[in-house]
């Protein structure tokens, strides 16, 4: 019987074998014996209640579900795995959900993660990725990456996250410009092109929606314009390697036979990965502009306010932040290969 068991049973029989005594002398008498005040009064209140000294079966404190057995279960439920969620995972436990997640938090290293979107890539993209990186990780681990990359604004941005929900008391009342996002059939957009490195930004170029960058527009305003000028101001030195995507006009003869001439240092078409983002860091910079561009709900209201909310949102990043994002290249890199 444990301490707390022989306790109640003593206070219990002293209540029963004098009938008269006052509470306070009950709580005194047992108190020389080192036991809790407050103890004691609930023991003499659960015996004046009529309550048992056994605890009756089902009642009291739950048992302990976290056993290596229910643990085991619960990682081997949710570990790796997507389409369950804490509620699914309580009912087939029989369990509350919060016990679910206490048990993943405190016993397991399981976590809970958005997913990424990624390009279909077909079955040869695939095959192809990791040896590709693999190269150019080998062959230019001594460089800087400077990449490229262009990206569309639209004059709204609901799929922005925050901009696509909003609170209210009542749906009814809530104003039509707060509940529902307008959006145009054809709606007008901006398309910009900048470069990064670990060093630096490029300065921005923007070509209205309709205007698309085909080879001769991207090798004089992007290439010789923007991009020489970025790598004479910071990589001088020529530790340098500049990263296209696999677009047609990147690598058009035009544009390659001018940086062929020029000496300017570039992977090669046929070791480039197709469809892999991921090993890409500016397109998490294009994510880090848009939310400065659309933040608050932000929309424009003709394309010339968005170039200029785009020049504005441009000035004020955290270029150190966007710096940091383009060194990340390596490691990605070395991940994937």
């Amino acid at each position: 019987m444990s301490t707390h068991a022989n306790i109640k049973t003593r206070v219990y029989k002293f209540l029963s074998d004098n009938p008269e005594v006052k509470k306070v002398d009950v709580v005194s008498h047992f108190l020389k014996e080192g036991c809790h005040i407050s103890t004691l009064y609930r023991y003499i209140k659960l015996y004046e209640a009529g309550t048992q000294v056994e605890r009756k079966k089902g009642t009291g404190r739950p048992i302990v579900f976290s056993t290596k057995a229910k643990v085991k279960k619960i990682e081997k439920m949710f570990n790796n795995r997507d389409g369950i969620s804490l509620r699914k995972a309580a009912s087939k436990l029989k369990c509350h959900h919060q016990t679910v997640k206490n048990i993943l938090k405190q016993h397991t290293n399981i976590k809970c993660y958005q997913k990424r979107q990624i390009p279909k890539r077909t079955e040869a993209q695939k095959k192809a990725a990791r040896p590709k990186c693999k190269k150019i990780f080998e062959r230019f681990k001594s460089y800087d990456f400077i990449l490229d990359d262009e990206s569309y604004f639209t004059l709204s941005h609901t799929t922005q996250s925050g901009n696509d929900r909003f609170y209210s008391s009542d749906r009814e009342k809530t104003p039509n410009n707060v509940k529902y996002s307008e959006k145009s059939k054809f709606e007008s957009k901006v398309l910009v092109w900048l470069a990064i490195s670990n060093r630096g930004v490029s300065k921005l170029f923007m070509v209205p929606s309709g205007l698309a960058i085909n080879q001769h527009v991207y090798l004089k305003e992007c290439i010789i314009k923007r991009l020489v000028s970025f790598i004479k101001k910071h990589h001088q030195n020529g530790d340098y390697v500049f990263w296209p995507d696999l677009a047609s006009s990147h690598y058009a003869k035009s544009v390659t036979n001018w940086m062929d001439k020029k000496n300017v240092k570039y992977v090669p078409k046929l070791i480039n990965p197709a469809n892999l983002p991921e090993a890409r860091p500016i397109e998490d910079f294009w994510a880090y502009l848009k939310t400065l561009v659309y933040q608050n709900n932000w929309q424009a209201k003709n394309v010339k306010q968005l170039r200029r909310r785009i020049k504005w949102a441009y000035s004020k990043m955290d270029k150190s932040f966007v710096q940091r994002l383009a060194a990340d290249t390596k490691r990605r890199l070395e991940k994937i290969r």
